[in-house]
């Protein structure tokens, strides 16, 4: 992937046929008086609907209570609306700022530029990108809503789409959405099912399906608007498969109890062929002693297959680094419910970290803090420090410290906290992980990370959020400046064997029992 396309993608599959944020227009650019008139339409029925709940009477028979729980979901929806409007008006504001600043700065320094502003534009040339452009605004109003929004950075992108499309495509799905009259996941449909069509035709979807998304649930609804859409959708079958194809992807996400998802989407004739190739495999010379069910014997299949290669061929030759943290003293104190550390998911049983040991080429030996569980220091003696270093923050961190970001740490690199011309050390205590994309995000987007003394690094968002993020090999936050919680969690026994591991060579050193 190149540096350009790393900055610029936003792996969005959405695509609205809308003019770039800054040259469309909202009623905060026309007059207070346009402005305000639309402040009222969109907080109304909020007003409204709160108000009736907070002043109505103690609820005494069930039919209150069903009458409640429905002005509930009148409140949700028409939150849901205004939370569409602020998302879109929020990003025309920043576009307008960018266009304006970009224009000032097409021939030369503009007056009275400050050094942070120099600093970000330099930045801005040496990465390659245009901050005024819809890919890099959308990517960092994206990050900074999903911080306030406590949210996914995919899930505010998710929503920001459909408030694209509720307020430049669809305008009444979003006053029906406002009033309550339609559900969030019809609004949703909507917009997915009109965002290829032409004007009039989106303007036919909507006389067409509103009726019906008043009354219908969502799964009707969401049938309705797939078939109208298809009979409305000039492009034929073949070309939307080929358009499809493009989406291709491996996808990854955690589980309960140690274990994870694998989803691939590919063309369906790809899918339904590996599908049956390995039902083929698990139906082919079954074992009588065999005691695993078809579907465990799938899934053994698959993933020898994809780790070791198929039977016959040798293996495949990729051998991936699996990085595991075993912390010692939780082994010695407890090792029947101790927790190991597999990097990329999370916590699994010390007795599986320690079968993957055992067939590990080459091992890492990490010093934690046994109660914190935060890495302290990488045992090296063979590399430059600087692979030291980075093999540190990867336990330490074990993903990109950028607000909500969670990238792999061997898809990261080492970041400067104070940055180096600026007198920042190279040190653990002074690095961070970012991938590519939060670097340029903090070097020339106006980001800011702020080192605190506990080892948390502090965020400030553009426009002035914070957000404090904590390594994730941390476990327990409770001994952090901004958790004020300080109950103590753990309380080790200092046996002979917890000392050595820990390196006090006189018995006597620590206290007999201590805890966090």
């Amino acid at each position: 992937m190149s540096i350009q396309h790393a900055f610029t993608n936003d792996d969005d599959e959405h695509r609205l046929p809308l003019n770039p944020p800054g040259t469309r227009n909202i009623s905060h650019l026309d007059g207070p008086l346009t402005s305000a008139i639309e402040h009222d339409n969109e907080f109304a029925q909020v007003l409204e609907l709160a108000s009736t709940l907070y002043h109505g009477p103690p609820r005494t028979d069930p039919s209150q209570g069903l009458t409640e729980l429905q002005a509930i979901a009148y409140l949700r929806r028409a939150l849901d609306a205004a939370e569409a409007i602020i998302l879109t008006d929020s990003i025309e504001l920043v576009a307008h700022a960018a266009a304006e600043y970009a224009a000032d700065t097409a021939s030369t320094a503009p007056a009275g530029e400050t050094q942070e502003q120099r600093d970000q534009r330099i930045s801005a040339h040496y990465y390659g990108v245009d901050p005024a452009s819809d890919q890099i605004i959308t990517s960092s109003f994206v990050a900074e809503a999903a911080v306030a929004l406590r949210e996914t950075v995919e899930k505010t992108r998710s929503k920001l789409f459909t408030a694209k499309g509720l307020r430049y495509l669809c305008p009444d799905t979003l006053n029906a959405l406002s009033r309550g009259l339609i559900t969030t996941k019809a609004a949703q449909e909507m917009v997915k099912q009109t965002q290829d069509l032409a004007p009039q035709d989106i303007a036919r979807m909507e006389h067409s399906l509103l009726p019906v998304a008043k009354t219908a649930s969502d799964a009707s609804f969401s049938q309705r608007a797939r078939r109208l859409h298809r009979k409305l959708d000039p492009v034929s079958a073949a070309e939307r498969h080929e358009s499809a194809k493009d989406a291709r992807c491996v996808t990854v996400w955690d589980e309960p109890d140690g274990m994870a998802a694998l989803k691939l989407y590919a063309p369906a004739q790809d899918v339904y062929s590996i599908y049956h190739t390995v039902k083929a495999f698990a139906g082919h010379d079954v074992d009588p002693d065999d005691t695993r069910t078809q579907a465990q014997c799938e899934a053994d299949i698959l993933c020898d297959a994809l780790i070791d290669g198929w039977p016959d061929t040798g293996g495949t030759p990729l051998k991936p680094r699996v990085v595991v943290t075993i912390p010692a003293v939780e082994a010695l104190v407890n090792p029947h419910r101790g927790l190991a550390e597999l990097e990329g998911y999370g916590p699994i049983p010390i007795g599986v970290a320690l079968r993957l040991a055992q067939d590990a080429p080459s091992m890492l030996r990490v010093l934690t803090d046994p109660w914190t569980g935060a890495a302290i220091d990488v045992g090296r003696k063979k590399y430059r420090p600087s692979v030291a270093l980075k093999d540190l923050l990867m336990v330490r961190d074990r993903c990109c410290r950028f607000p909500g970001c969670r990238r792999t740490a061997q898809s990261c690199e080492v970041d400067h906290i104070d940055e180096w011309a600026k007198g920042g050390h190279t040190s653990g205590a002074n690095s961070q992980l970012l991938c590519k994309r939060h670097q340029m995000f903090k070097h020339a987007l106006g980001w800011q990370s702020i080192g605190r003394p506990d080892g948390s690094v502090c965020w400030r968002t553009p426009h002035g959020l914070n957000y404090v993020s904590v390594p994730g090999g941390v476990d327990d936050v409770s001994g952090f400046e901004h958790i004020h919680d300080r109950t103590p969690l753990l309380e080790v026994g200092m046996t002979d064997q917890v000392r050595r591991v820990l390196g006090y060579s006189d018995p006597t050193d620590p206290p007999e029992r201590l805890a966090s």
